[in-house]
């Protein structure tokens, strides 16, 4: 019994400090970003045993009438790369005082750290399997 306990209050203990990191952005959606369509003018995945990670070249034009090429991240399926073709249209945000800086709201916090939330709930699992047994 004292085991479990034990598990469990570590096992919250490091719940909050994970959750606690999370509103850690170092671009937030802010006033300043401004929503926009963008066309897909080229795709670069990068499939690797570490990850996969996809970015587009898009083409956009901002509220003025200017017209920006940039490049964004967006949502990658491992080993496969991004279901976005060429042409495609997209959304995208850029920045008000600097137009070239863009961003998607396509990657969210579960395709960045989704599997390591998988292997950590997997962990967890097999420790509370395993002190269950003893």
């Amino acid at each position: 019994m004292f085991v479990m306990n034990t598990f469990f209050k570590i096992a919250l203990i490091c719940l909050c400090l994970f959750f606690s990191s999370l509103n850690c952005n170092g671009q937030e959606n802010s006033e300043s970003w401004i929503e926009t369509k963008a066309k897909i003018t080229e795709i670069h995945n990068s499939i690797s045993r570490k990850g996969t990670q996809a970015f587009v070249d898009v083409s956009y034009s901002t509220s003025n009438g200017k017209t920006f090429q940039s490049r964004v991240k967006v949502m990658a399926i491992p080993y496969i790369g991004t279901l976005k073709s060429k042409n495609d249209s997209i959304v995208i945000l850029y920045n008000k005082e600097t137009p070239q800086l863009t961003k998607t709201s396509e990657v969210s916090f579960l395709n960045s750290y989704g599997i390591y939330l998988l292997f950590g709930a997997g962990i967890l699992f097999s420790i509370w399997n395993f002190t269950k047994k003893t």
